[in-house]
């Protein structure tokens, strides 16, 4: 957009351009950038609202920039606060003189000349503002643009209502505007002020003083005190030296020629205080127990292994120290970052480990905008319109997931919105004024994981504002920091390390310690490499395994067994490890990319399923590419195989291989023209046939979309394997860790789903084991099997409060009794009946209605804050006089129901028990399905996971996981079933239908392709 604004500026004959969004400085850097692109001078500046008065504050310099970034930091609404919608703005501090210098200030109001003196303008829009001005002030003419044309004008009410939260024709300040706010031409100024020149001189004085301009000034991370006093070359080359030793041993003169030359290049770059930071961090981290694993291209960096900062071997798994690190990406200012993975739960504990060492004077977390999504844009605008919170959120429920650019089209091929009034106003009027707020700036916000340091104050390089945890965060996104030259550290939250933690803490007091790296439960130090594991749960002794080789464990992932196994769980990558029949962790290693939409482009996906079990023989476009391709078959995969097919074919420089890579995955099709011309020519001069040209082209072209690079993948496929082997020989605990967690790629009833037909039965909450994580009972069941049991800190409508109090108290010692814990927990009334309802009490011996009763007596006599003398006028009841009230224990269905609404799934029950009345036995099971291949079945089960996908004519096609009493099931709805059928399948939660089952080529497997789909019959009444 800013871009389209520069050139019709540009178009109507401006020379200057100045961009001041009110309270922050967003887009800045963008915007001066677009203007120089289209020949403009860009000014920069902020218009700042401090009582009603506003004042638009332009740079002149780097100085001047400085003193902005430093006032709109101290700004209290600058930032997330000031982007709150209806939000007015609140007193501004007093300035600092020390920060007015080297700013030019305009404002209608002349009181702000005394704060900057010499260097403030008296801001004229019309004439009458003219007449109105006080004499002797410095004026100069404004023509302040809120939108594009006279006809956007329309625009700018929606978003001010928006923002304000009133209605379109609604009064507001905010929405007012004197005269028009449109882009004009600079003929319509000298018109407005053709008798006074002097307002036009004043303008283009302004223009000549602001002369500011963006430098970037190389690499921006604060300098590293090493321990020892020696420079940081010194020091990374001995730690890298001591890693060389713990990693290889005596295997390590043979991988010195790759340390030299990362070192060299990491010394080239000026990279050291970097690797240096992130290895001191980690070091913070392992002393305060935080595990990590490091994704992304960094795991390509050997250095990186012997640093510990990654535990993947580069020299094991091929990976491609280039796609991190080299001299084309550096030029192009595009500056690697290392990526680290953290259990969800402690995330947190890291960003404040960051700033107790470096102090938010010089970090910072990244910001950025929310944007506005279909779903979003609708549904602010139907409010804006006059439709309630409720039924706007309900109207937009079934929406596609998306941008809004195309809704009205999108919306009439989607079967689940076909029901809904899109042709009805007020909903069809915002359907059509959507379309223009995609991707506008919603919401300030931080960056879920993007952390910057600084050798500098970070308020010279950005303003920052206080996000919502109380980080300093900076007004511009990743993309701008990057082009001032900040290096991110991407600190992020998985799920999946949290769950394996926690599996270990349980097994820890039976005795059982596990080094998941070396998968050695019993601890025994091994020879040559090899990793003792147990060949069974009750297994008494271990039995020994070569790494990544333990045959149960490639069974449970190739058998479709790897739910709740971070990385491979999804109804997606579950069918490619079955189809696949994977044996080995290269080939899961290849899998986790295939399934990314950049490498399963052109049929990839079946071309690997077929070549990874030697159906098909792999075939290489060229020779010189098959040491590059071999581990994936002939097929492209990894990133990096477009920066390898770049230079080892064609030749191509690797700063032009790696621009390539970032079109390819962004679909910029103007770049990709452009290389494409590039390739060809370098291609031939290295003498390459036009057929291998083609041939390699059409390789790399076919790459489109997003993907990971080998590191990545490497580092996720040896995680999934560490799962899948606790889910192997740990099943109770494995499931309460992911349970616990609650990150997972599904609902929790889908792992209550797999706990069922793993056998493993849930116990419901009980207030003496309230949690917070679910707790597994070894050996709970007359068959000796375990159970799961449920935390009643889980329960629905518990405040925070109570639930500290719970837990503290329960830390103190186990309550004796109801009244026990009612006098210490001290529950409300509201929460006792939930508590209740969900059977955290049944422990205690009573039945629920003698407990109700014991509640209201509770009550009486201590109130609802436990508190003896609080209680109601009412004397205490006396529980052998209860009163006569037709009060029964609940039926077994109402329980379920109970605790499906309060903890999100069934517990004392099977899941599909909530559906009584539903003819169950009158349908093929899902474990029976594999017995009518190629044959036509009639199916019914719980909709479980559902996700839509475009096929390659571009029609919607529906994936469908389906559960019945017997298993799960993964679906396919193609186009023409989807339009026939679609609305069945989010209007029925259990859903029947008749489907085709299609055999996997290998046999191993099979899925449903849906027939037809609609309600499910029900039990006939007896008689």
């Amino acid at each position: 957009a800013v871009g389209e604004r520069c050139g019709r500026a540009k178009e109507l004959g401006w020379r200057a351009w100045a961009m001041t969004d009110g309270g922050i400085l967003q887009g800045g850097v963008d915007f001066s950038r677009a203007p120089r692109q289209a020949a403009l001078q860009p000014i920069l500046g902020a218009e700042l609202k401090t009582g009603g008065a506003p004042l638009r504050l332009l740079v002149q310099d780097l100085i001047g920039y400085q003193n902005l970034c430093h006032l709109l930091s101290d700004a209290p609404e600058s930032g997330a606060e000031r982007a709150e919608p209806g939000k007015r703005p609140g007193p501004w501090p007093p300035f600092d003189p020390a920060l007015s210098g080297h700013l030019i200030a305009l404002s209608p109001d002349p009181r702000w000349r005394s704060v900057f003196p010499g260097r403030f303008y008296l801001e004229i829009a019309s004439l009458e503002d003219l007449r109105r001005a006080p004499a002797g002030v410095p004026r100069v003419a404004s023509l302040p643009t809120r939108y594009g044309t006279a006809a956007d004008r329309w625009k700018f009410d929606v978003v001010q209502s928006i923002r304000t939260g009133t209605l379109l024709r609604q009064e507001h300040p905010e929405k007012r505007l004197d005269g028009q706010a449109h882009l004009r031409s600079p003929g319509e100024l000298r018109e407005r002020f053709r008798d006074y020149p002097e307002l036009l001189l004043q303008t283009r004085e302004i223009a000549r003083l602001c002369q500011f301009d963006w430098r970037p000034g190389g690499i921006q991370f604060p300098a590293f005190a090493t321990p020892d006093g020696s420079t940081s070359q010194a020091f990374l080359r001995r730690l890298v030296l001591d890693g060389v030793r713990w990693r290889y041993g005596r295997r390590g003169l043979a991988v010195m020629p790759q340390i030299e030359t990362e070192l060299a290049m990491i010394r080239e770059v000026g990279y050291e205080d970097y690797f240096l930071v992130v290895w001191d961090l980690l070091q913070a981290c392992r002393g305060a127990g935080i595990a990590w694993i490091t994704r992304g291209s960094a795991a390509d960096s050997l250095v990186c292994y012997c640093l510990g900062i990654s535990d993947v071997c580069p020299v094991r798994f091929e990976l491609y120290f280039r796609r991190f690190l080299n001299r084309d990406r550096m030029r192009l200012q595009k500056l690697p970052d290392i990526d680290l993975d953290f259990p969800h739960d402690r995330k947190d504990d890291v960003v404040r480990l960051i700033f107790a060492k470096y102090g938010a004077g010089q970090a910072a977390v990244v910001g950025g905008f929310s944007t506005f999504q279909a779903r979003s844009a609708v549904a602010d605008i139907a409010k804006v319109l006059g439709v309630s919170e409720h039924q706007a959120r309900r109207f937009t429920e079934r929406f596609p997931w998306g941008g809004a650019q195309g809704l009205t089209e999108r919306l009439r091929q989607s079967q689940e919105c076909r029901d809904l009034p899109l042709e009805e106003d007020p909903f069809r009027s915002a359907i059509q004024l959507a379309e223009f707020l995609d991707g506008f700036p919603r919401h300030a916000k931080m960056h879920p994981c993007g952390v910057v340091l600084s050798r500098q104050p970070m308020r010279q390089i950005t303003p920052v504002f206080t996000c919502a945890k109380g980080y300093p965060t900076t007004h511009y996104d990743m993309d701008s920091i990057e082009y001032l030259g900040l290096v991110k550290l991407d600190i992020l939250a998985q799920g999946g390390l949290a769950a394996m933690r926690d599996v270990s803490r349980m097994l820890a007091p039976r005795g059982i310690t596990l080094d998941l790296e070396r998968l050695n439960p019993s601890g025994k130090e091994l020879a040559d490499g090899q990793s003792w594991e147990p060949e069974s749960p009750a297994a008494a002794a271990p039995a020994a395994f070569p790494p990544w080789k333990n045959p149960d464990v490639w069974d449970l992932i190739a058998s479709g067994g790897a739910r709740a196994v971070h990385h491979i769980e999804s109804p997606a990558m579950i069918g490619l490890c079955r189809q696949c029949n994977v044996r080995d962790l290269d080939g899961l290693i290849a899998i986790v990319s295939v399934i990314r939409p950049g490498a399963a482009n052109e049929h990839k996906k079946t071309r690997f399923i077929r070549r990874y079990q030697r159906l098909e023989p792999p075939e290489y476009p060229h020779p010189s590419l098959e040491p590059y391709l071999r581990n994936t078959f002939g097929l492209v995969v990894y990133e990096e195989h477009i920066l390898q097919m770049c230079e080892v074919f064609a030749g191509l420089p690797g700063g032009r291989a790696d621009v390539l890579r970032r079109a390819l995955a962004k679909n910029k099709q103007a770049v990709i023209s452009e290389i494409q011309g590039e390739f060809v020519a370098a291609a031939r001069r290295l003498g390459r046939p036009e057929t291998a040209i083609a041939e390699v082209w059409e390789l790399i072209r076919g790459f489109a979309g997003y993907a990971f690079c080998k590191a990545h993948s490497t580092a996720y496929g040896v995680e999934a394997y560490q799962s899948a082997w606790l889910k192997c020989y740990y099943p109770a605990e494995f499931m309460a860790a992911v349970l616990s967690n609650g990150k997972g790629f599904y609902h929790p009833l889908v792992y209550v789903l797999e706990c069922h037909r793993l056998g493993l039965s849930l116990r419901p909450p009980w207030v003496n084991e309230p949690g917070p994580g679910f707790a597994v009972h070894p050996a709970a069941t007359a068959e000796g099997k375990p159970a799961l049991r449920v935390p009643a800190t889980r329960v629905k409508g518990i405040t925070e409060r109570t639930l500290e109090r719970l837990l503290r108290e329960r830390a103190a010692g186990p309550f004796a009794s109801f009244a026990d814990f009612y006098r210490r927990v001290a529950p409300a009334a509201d929460e006792i009946e939930a508590w209740l309802r969900a059977g955290a009490f049944d422990g205690f011996g009573k039945s629920r209605v003698a407990l109700f009763w014991e509640a209201q007596g509770l009550r009486q006599a201590y109130g609802g804050g436990g508190e003896p003398g609080q209680g109601w006028l009412l004397p205490p009841l006396d529980p052998s006089r209860l009163p006569e009230v037709p009060l029964r224990e609940p039926s077994r269905q109402q329980r379920l129901e109970w605790e499906s609404d309060l903890l999100g799934f069934p517990v004392t029950g099977h899941p599909l028990e909530l559906y009584p009345d539903i003819a169950w036995d009158t349908y093929c099971p899902v474990s029976r399905l594999g017995k009518f291949l190629g044959r036509e079945v009639a199916l019914c089960g719980l909709v479980i996971e559902q996700r839509l996908h475009h096929q390659i004519t571009g029609e919607l096609m529906k994936f469908l996981t389906l559960a019945d009493w017997t298993g799960m099931v993964e679906t396919e709805l193609f186009a023409p079933t989807y339009r026939s059928y679609g609305l069945a399948t989010v209007r029925y939660p259990v859903l029947e239908i008749n489907a085709t089952v299609e055999p996997y080529e290998n046999g191993r497997g099979f899925s449903l392709r849906v027939r037809r789909a609609g309600p499910p019959r029900r039990k006939t009444a007896p008689g």
